[in-house]
């Protein structure tokens, strides 16, 4: 049973989350009026500055609680072998993460394969530092380094993973990648609390932004070469293919091999960093 001042924690918390999502909604909606009057934004710079607002509440609400920022958001170091485990990590987790964007794609379009293409008229090296270097760094402090890491307090970590991934999934403000966000953000909150450390899952994050971004440029330009519009082509294939339920079922049988492995690589890190008897 909760206690009274576990409850008060979690009404603080959940008041901070919908202050996050009203942040990123008000800066879209300033953006978005910004397009309309005929002053665009570019997309790295909105990813900047939303990223700078987000991380505003949750370190002002650490340093008003006299947490140490370090401690709060386990800012540690890792073993040179945890961090290539956690690339090892990113290869195994792909089938579960895949299943998820292709179920999503029953309903909606592929979001990123969409954008690409305003992606690849901005600055692409800008892009790439707002949406592998950037956006991770920061949403992996917010849900993870605050939320996950806060909620585990209160409730038992299974439950504050879920609570923390769905959040992650959330502030994508769309099906498709709020379905592959909540899957990664469960696998991203249970290697910290192997490793000890939010810096794995911002590595993991990088890496998994960084390939696909990289992949998608590439695409983008292959198709380019050819005269085809990369984003126009996917969703008419998408909308028209009868092949999303055959790939969603060879993903959902790899998903399984797939979630034992994760297992398995996420207790060889917790076993390197001396974390292995809370695993």
């Amino acid at each position: 049973m909760m206690t009274n001042e576990n409850k008060l924690e979690t009404a603080k918390l959940v008041i901070l989350f919908w202050a996050e999502l009203a942040i990123e909604l008000l800066l879209g909606f300033i953006f978005g009026r910004l397009e309309n009057a005929g002053i665009v934004i570019p997309t790295y710079l909105h990813v900047f500055i939303l990223d700078i607002c987000l991380l505003i509440p949750v370190f002002a609400y650490t340093i008003k609680k006299g947490d140490s920022i370090v401690e709060a958001f386990e800012f540690k170091k890792i073993k040179v072998s945890t961090f290539f485990f956690t690339i090892l990590l990113v290869i195994v987790a792909q089938p579960m993460v895949m299943l998820a964007n292709v179920v999503s794609q029953f309903f909606v379009p592929n979001v990123m394969v969409q954008a690409v293409d305003q992606f690849a008229t901005e600055s692409v090296g800008l892009t790439l530092l707002a949406t592998v270097i950037s956006a991770p760094i920061t949403e992996e402090i917010v849900c993870r380094g605050f939320f996950t890491n806060r909620l585990k307090k209160v409730f038992p970590f299974a439950v504050a993973a879920i609570f923390s991934g769905l959040m992650f999934g959330i502030i994508h403000l769309n099906l498709n990648q709020f379905c592959y966000a909540t899957v990664l953000g469960i696998i991203f909150a249970y290697v910290n609390r192997a490793s000890g450390s939010i810096f794995t899952s911002i590595e993991m994050h990088m890496v998994f932004n960084g390939t696909n971004m990289c992949l998608l440029f590439m695409m983008n330009a292959v198709m380019e070469a050819a005269g085809m519009d990369f984003a126009k082509v996917a969703e008419q294939s998408r909308a028209a293919s009868s092949t999303l339920p055959t790939t969603a079922i060879v993903l959902a049988i790899l998903s399984i091999p797939s979630f034992f492995l994760v297992r398995l690589v996420i207790r060889a890190i917790a076993k390197r960093e001396g974390n292995l008897e809370t695993k």
